[in-house]
């Protein structure tokens, strides 16, 4: 049984390493950093076939979890009456385990799925490591027949191939279209920060003035842009130059919440600690790499449109200041 275990477990691999070089925007940077399992891309090339995998659950083993969803195999028979051979069993999405955890029931579909008794989390989060939980749903898959990881030649699927594949697509739609989750800002408590009545130019300015020093080195560290030390970290595996600009922005955060306020730039100054807590969560995914590359390719999907907010905030700053005379 171990052969096909890693038949499937490597068929597993290159689907999702397929995926996110022709599906996700900045695929291309995370599988460049991905050296082992490039290495084990070239081990497979060779193999022409899937063996397949036969589930065999146990309810009266207290550890066992046959499709891997989170859910072990007594939890799946006795308190949820979900498919121990099914990593998703309605179908909706969401691993088993994922929903069962966040209070939803894993064998109903959306709407109306809430368990008895609980409060579910909304939106329902993301499981704690993509990658893993796109492999499950395509090791189910792959398992079961719908979708392959070679073709008839014995060579990985491209992209484009994997296209005929609209289980396979659902799969990652379902996980990219809730990827805003992940970088979502922490949440403000308006009664923290300090707020001054007076609005003149120049109160404005000494705000920008101030809020402009909690981060002096604004997407730089030394010589090199963020972009660089992104790159760079996830192709060495030194992360200490993107913990070092991982600290400025927390720092940051702590300092701008200290700033006095206007009353009217109340908004914008939130926007502000918005776009620093969204920096933070990148840095932290980019920094799990090897874990969940999936997570580290959003982030720099996420990163784009940090510095477009980041953008817009700065013209929405100098046009409040040119308001007042």
């Amino acid at each position: 049984m171990k052969t096909p275990k890693k038949s499937r477990k490597i068929s597993v691999l290159a689907a999702v390493l397929i995926l996110l070089a022709g599906i996700l925007l900045g695929g291309y940077l995370v599988l460049k950093s991905n050296r082992g399992a490039a290495s084990q891309l070239d081990d497979i090339l060779g193999n022409k076939t899937i063996a397949p995998l036969t589930c065999q659950p146990n309810a009266n083993d207290p550890e066992k979890d046959s499709d891997g969803d989170g859910l072990k195999d007594w939890q799946e028979y006795q308190t949820y009456f979900s498919d121990p051979c099914e990593t998703d069993t309605d179908g909706d999405g969401y691993l088993d385990g994922e929903e069962a955890a966040s209070g939803y029931d894993p064998a109903k579909k959306a709407p109306g799925d809430e368990l008895p008794g609980t409060t579910p989390k909304g939106p329902r989060p993301l499981p704690n490591n993509l990658t893993t939980a796109l492999s499950a749903m395509l090791a189910d898959q792959i398992a079961k027949g719908r979708i392959e990881s070679f073709n008839q030649t014995g060579q990985i699927l491209a992209a484009d191939e994997l296209t005929k594949y609209p289980a396979l697509q659902q799969s990652v739609q379902s996980i990219v279209a809730n990827a805003g989750q992940l970088f979502s800002p922490d949440p403000i408590d308006e009664k923290q920060i300090k707020t001054i009545a007076k609005t003149d130019k120049s109160t404005i300015q000494e705000y920008a003035r101030q809020a402009s020093a909690c981060f002096p080195n604004f997407g730089t560290t030394g010589d090199k842009s963020e972009p660089e030390i992104f790159l760079e970290s996830m192709q060495t595996s030194d992360f200490s130059l993107l913990d070092k600009n991982a600290e400025i922005y927390q720092t940051a955060y702590k300092k701008l919440n200290e700033v006095a306020v206007p009353k009217e730039m109340l908004d914008l100054h939130k926007e502000q600690l918005n776009v620093i807590s969204g920096l933070i969560k990148i840095h932290q995914a980019i920094k799990q790499i090897a874990a969940d590359p999936l997570k580290a390719s959003l982030a720099l999907q996420e990163y784009s449109n940090i510095l477009e907010r980041q953008a817009n905030w700065l013209q929405k700053l100098a046009a409040l200041i040119e308001s007042h005379p």
